[in-house]
């Protein structure tokens, strides 16, 4: 299973006519995509302040359809 990717500049996304960002997202969501980002604040070699950050991004047919193919595996 892949997921086509054609990258467009952001004045092409927006003025395009063909709906190239809608299937990309439509895509994203359709298969679901997990975003992990950190954030450390370090001074002088300390670590002061730590950010973590997991989004998940999905429909939420995805979402229920993988969590009735779960309880019933």
């Amino acid at each position: 299973m892949s997921l086509d990717v054609d990258f467009a500049s952001p004045d092409d996304a927006l003025t395009s006519s063909d709906g190239r960002l809608v299937d990309l997202v439509d895509g994203l969501l359709r298969h679901g995509v997990v975003i992990r980002g950190e954030l450390w604040l370090t001074v002088a070699d300390i670590d002061l302040v730590f950010l973590g950050v997991d989004l998940m991004l999905a429909s939420s047919d995805k979402i229920a359809s993988d969590r009735q193919s779960a309880s019933c595996g």
